[in-house]
């Protein structure tokens, strides 16, 4: 009887926690584009991870090597998916190539960054959202 008990509760923890997770998905799709950005997300090729928070952002890089970065989001659309965020780099000037345009997917777990100097596109980059955290 002690087992069954047991077993049961270990069932019910089991499925507790599966749905959990089942809602945090449910709850990524619904955010606003400015706050889908906001987490820890790793590029496809492994190369590179960002760290955002409301108005910081964290680059680190394969090797190692981290950038402590500002950012002030330039125009949202949320109907699109998108977003375009100007990037203070840490030189503390502002280039044309520091504006990123970024297009969410529609469960916002993927996101584009595309960056265009003088409307030609010199970069797109793919990225995985992987959880909240905003430093490395």
């Amino acid at each position: 009887m002690r087992r069954k008990k047991s077993l049961m509760s270990i069932l019910v923890v089991a499925f507790v926690i599966f749905i959990s997770g089942c809602s945090a998905t449910v709850q990524r799709d619904s955010l606003k584009v400015d706050k889908a950005l906001i987490g820890h997300w790793v590029n496809t090729a492994g190369t590179l991870d960002y760290y955002f928070s409301d108005t910081a952002l964290i680059k680190v890089e394969k090797s190692g090597t981290k950038t402590d970065m500002t950012y002030k989001i330039v125009k949202t659309n949320d109907t699109d998916n998108t977003l375009t965020i100007q990037v203070n780099n840490p030189a503390g000037t502002v280039l044309e190539e520091d504006k990123k345009d970024i297009k969410f997917s529609a469960d916002k777990k993927t996101m584009t960054e595309t960056v265009n100097v003088l409307d030609v596109k010199i970069s797109e980059v793919n990225f995985s959202y992987v959880n909240s955290m905003t430093k490395p």
